[in-house]
C-alpha cells in the first residue's frame, strides 16, 4: 500500500466526519426522513469513496489455476497437508485484545460525551441541539480521524 498523503488523510477524516455529522442531525427528523437522509448520506459516501479510490488496470479476469490442480472428489497430491502449522503468538493477541478494548473504550467515550453535549444544549435553551450537537461531534470526528490517518501514514513508512 501507498503512503498516505496529507491531502488524502484530511479528505477522508472530512468524508467520515461529514458522515458521522449527517448521521446525528438527521435524529431531529421524522422517521422516514430520517432513514432517507441517513440511506442518502452512506449512499453520497460511498459513491465518492468509490469514484476516489484508484483503479487497477492490470486484472484480465482470468482465472488462475493452481500448478497441479485435482478434482474436489479426488483426495489432495501425497505429501501435502490441507494447510500451514499455525502457532499462538501472544504478542498479536494481546495486541488485538488492546485494539478492541480501544475502540469499544471509544466507542463508550463517544456515547457519554454525545449525551452530556445534547443535555447541556437542551437545557440551556438553544433552538436546534440536535445540529448542534451534529457540528461539535463532526469537529471531534474530524480531529480523531485524522490523528489515526497520520498515525497509520507514519506506520507504513
Amino acid at each position: 500500500m501507498a503512503v498516505v498523503s496529507y491531502p488524502r488523510a484530511v479528505a477522508k477524516a472530512a468524508l467520515q466526519a461529514a458522515l458521522g455529522g449527517a448521521w446525528i442531525a438527521a435524529g431531529e427528523l421524522s422517521p422516514a426522513k430520517r432513514r432517507l437522509a441517513r440511506l442518502g448520506a452512506v449512499s453520497a459516501a460511498t459513491a465518492i469513496v468509490w469514484a476516489a479510490a484508484p483503479k487497477e488496470s492490470g486484472q484480465s479476469g482470468e482465472i488462475v489455476l493452481a500448478d497441479r490442480p485435482f478434482a474436489v472428489t479426488d483426495p489432495p497430491p501425497a505429501g501435502e497437508h490441507d494447510g500451514p502449522d499455525v502457532e499462538f503468538d501472544k504478542r498479536k493477541a494481546i495486541v488485538a485484545a488492546g485494539v478492541v478494548g480501544l475502540s469499544v473504550a471509544a466507542m463508550i467515550g463517544r456515547r457519554r460525551l454525545e449525551k452530556r453535549w445534547l443535555t447541556r444544549l437542551t437545557g440551556s435553551g438553544h433552538p436546534h441541539p440536535t445540529r448542534a450537537l451534529a457540528v461539535r461531534m463532526a469537529a471531534v470526528e474530524f480531529a480523531g480521524h485524522l490523528a489515526l490517518q497520520l498515525a497509520e501514514g507514519r506506520r507504513r513508512k
